[in-house]
């Protein structure tokens, strides 16, 4: 942070070939590795099985459990070196952002963006329903992260070093590292926590729970950012993490309509200028499993509402109104959250569309997304 000495961490991080065994919500079987592209994810697996916890998060829909695989993880020792904002010499100046590159000491440009590469810690944890999408969605995060992914060449006035780098967490209850990484001096060297499909109650359930959720908390109050898809809402529900709810996800899921549902995603009016989804399809006729949240997020304060999803043949009640499908929310101390509730099934990874979503959104919850400042 700003004015701070720069120091040398070392998080023990998960290998993201990972793999994740699990049946989607629509009966079938899914195997997905971490190491394949979202167009053609592997098919292996070594995973021993545990207990799910049984309730209806998108398992099975005639309400039978659902298995969550126990993911037998390799640690390596990932060296993480202070954050990105520069500190100070012996005279007590300050010094540069080294990874700024120009513009101000904090290290934003002229126009009020952050400059230079940034990191991102991923939570794919899965207590309850593991999806098999968790594999391609880590790979999709690490190739929208690069220079060289094509979706970026569609983003006028992107920066080219404003690139990031994946760090998985520990995802395994009861590994002797399991939520290690959510320190104070861990998150500063963070710009983006990015939750990939997790389930349950995962701070809840975490070692020291309520002195990690208040790092958390003080870390995204004072700038942090959180993106997520899909199930990043199937996540600390029911009142379990009241200020999360409140002022990070707006709301979380109760019930979804069947996979590959098909759905119209349309921009609203007022946000057609935003730099998320300025240039996006719009109507975009795509298909999901497409969820239905506690509340209207509309009529929460603070969020804003990018764009809705239309279901014309939802069973659920009141599914086939427009409920709301990507929405932000951003605090007085710059920390920005994104969510979509599009990512179920792996093939979605592999939608143009929704990769360019996510490259925007993480880019803007980054404070790196020209138009966004």
């Amino acid at each position: 942070m700003k004015g701070s000495v720069m120091r040398t961490y070392t998080v023990c991080a998960a290998v993201v070939a990972a793999t994740l065994l699990g049946a989607c919500s629509d009966g079938s079987a899914g195997v997905g590795t971490s190491a394949p592209s979202a167009s053609s994810p592997s098919t292996t697996s070594d995973n021993a099985a545990a207990p799910n916890t049984g309730n209806n998060t998108g398992g099975s829909d005639n309400g039978s459990t659902t298995k969550t695989p126990e993911i037998n993880e390799t640690n390596t020792n990932v060296p993480i070196v202070g954050n990105s904002k520069g500190g100070s010499d012996a005279t007590g100046e300050e010094m540069p952002d080294p990874g700024a590159g120009g513009g101000s000491p904090d290290g934003k440009k002229d126009d009020g963006l952050k400059q230079g590469p940034f990191k991102v810690l991923v939570l794919s944890t899965t207590l309850e329903f593991p999806h098999d999408s968790i594999a391609v969605g880590s790979q999709m995060l690490n190739d929208l992260g690069q220079a060289s992914a094509p979706e970026r060449a569609n983003i006028s006035g992107l920066a080219p070093d404003a690139t990031w780098t994946v760090d998985q967490m520990i995802r395994v209850p009861g590994d002797p590292n399991y939520f290690s990484e959510i320190t104070a001096e861990t998150l500063a060297t963070y710009d983006v926590v990015y939750s990939n499909n997790p389930t349950g109650p995962v701070f809840t359930n975490a070692p020291d729970s309520a002195n990690k959720k208040a790092i958390f908390q003080t870390w995204f109050e004072s700038g942090g950012a959180w993106a997520g898809h899909h199930s990043a809402t199937d996540f600390e529900k029911d009142n379990r993490w009241t200020w999360f709810t409140e002022n990070v996800a707006g709301g979380w899921f109760i019930d979804h309509d069947d996979d590959n549902t098909p759905g119209t995603v349309s921009t609203q009016p007022q946000f057609a200028e935003h730099p998320i989804v300025k240039g996006l399809a719009s109507p975009w006729n795509t298909t999901d499993e497409w969820y239905l949240m506690n509340r209207n997020i509309e009529g929460v304060t603070g969020f804003n509402i990018l764009a809705k999803v239309t279901v014309s043949n939802s069973p659920l009640p009141n599914g086939t109104q427009a409920r709301p499908a990507i929405w932000t929310t951003e605090n007085e101390g710059g920390g920005r959250a994104f969510y979509t509730i599009k990512g179920h099934n792996r093939s979605v990874f592999a939608e143009p569309q929704f990769r360019q979503l996510m490259l925007r959104g993480i880019l803007w919850s980054a404070h790196r997304l020209p138009g966004g400042n």
